[in-house]
C-alpha cells in the first residue's frame, strides 16, 4: 500500500493532521510571540500572518504525507525560515511531538536541473494541495513567483556624473551625438552594478535525507525554491 492510499483511508491522514491543526505556535507568555515577530519581519497584517501560518501547516503535512515531498512557496518559506530559528519549539516540540519525525532544511546544489526539478516538483505540490483537502490553495499565499531582478542600489558619485554631462551640454560646442553617447555609457555601467541577482526560485530544488524512514530532508535555494523531501510512512 502506497502512502498516499494509506492516509487517504485515515481519512486523510486524520491523527497526523489533527496533531499539526491542535499545535500552537505562539508562546503564550512571550511578550512578542512567532507570529507577532514574523509580522513585523515580512511587514504582514495579523490576518495574512495567521493565515500563512495555517498553510504552513498544510505544507508540512504535505511533505510528511508524499512519498516525494512537497515545496513551499515563498510566503511559507519564510514562515519555515523563522520557526527553524525557534530551535526547541521546531525540533522538540514541533517534529518530536507533533510530526513524531524530523523535517530538515537543507541547501540546494542549483543549477538548470535543479531549477527544472523545483518548478516541476512545485506543481505536484499544488496538485497534492487540491486532493488532499479538496481546494484549490490561496493564491496570495501559494503563487509560485517568477525571478524576480533586483534594482542596483543607487549610486551618488553616478548621479553626479549625470548631472555634470547635463551641465557640459549648456557650457560646450562639443556635437550633441558626443553627450548622447556619454550618457548611454553611464546608463550602461549602472545597469551593470549590483543588477541581474534572482529573487525567486533560482537555484533551488530539493532532496530526500531519509534516515530510518523517518527523517525529511529539504532543501533551500537563493531566496525561495525549497522543499521537503518525503518522509514515506510517518503520520499515524
Amino acid at each position: 500500500m502506497s502512502t498516499s492510499q494509506k492516509f487517504m483511508e485515515l481519512p486523510p491522514g486524520k491523527q497526523l493532521w489533527d496533531r499539526i491543526v491542535a499545535f500552537e505556535i505562539d508562546d503564550p507568555l512571550a511578550l512578542v510571540p512567532f507570529s507577532g515577530r514574523l509580522a513585523k519581519e515580512q511587514k504582514w497584517d495579523k490576518s495574512f500572518t495567521d493565515r500563512a501560518i495555517e498553510e504552513y501547516k498544510k505544507f508540512v503535512y504535505l511533505c510528511c504525507i508524499s512519498p516525494t515531498g512537497a515545496s513551499p512557496s515563498q510566503v511559507i518559506d519564510e514562515v519555515w525560515h523563522l520557526h527553524l530559528l525557534y530551535t526547541r519549539n521546531y525540533w522538540e516540540v514541533f517534529c518530536g511531538q507533533t510530526l513524531k519525525q524530523s523535517l530538515h532544511h537543507e541547501p540546494s546544489t542549483g543549477g538548470a536541473d535543479q531549477r527544472t526539478k523545483h518548478k516541476e516538483w512545485q506543481q505536484a505540490t499544488i496538485s497534492s494541495y487540491v486532493e488532499q483537502f479538496g481546494e484549490t490553495p490561496p493564491a496570495d499565499i501559494w503563487e509560485v513567483s517568477k525571478p524576480v531582478k533586483k534594482l542596483p542600489k543607487f549610486k551618488w558619485p553616478l548621479l553626479i556624473f549625470l548631472a555634470f554631462i547635463v551641465l557640459l551640454t549648456g557650457c560646450s560646442s562639443a556635437p550633441p551625438v558626443f553627450y548622447i553617447s556619454l550618457m548611454i555609457a553611464a546608463f550602461a555601467f549602472i545597469s551593470t552594478l549590483g543588477g541581474g541577482k534572482s529573487d525567486g526560485s533560482g537555484g533551488g530544488t530539493s532532496s530526500c535525507t531519509s534516515g530510518g524512514g523517518s527523517s525529511c530532508g529539504s532543501s533551500c535555494g537563493s531566496s525561495c525554491g525549497s522543499g521537503c523531501g518525503g518522509c514515506g510512512g510517518g503520520g499515524d
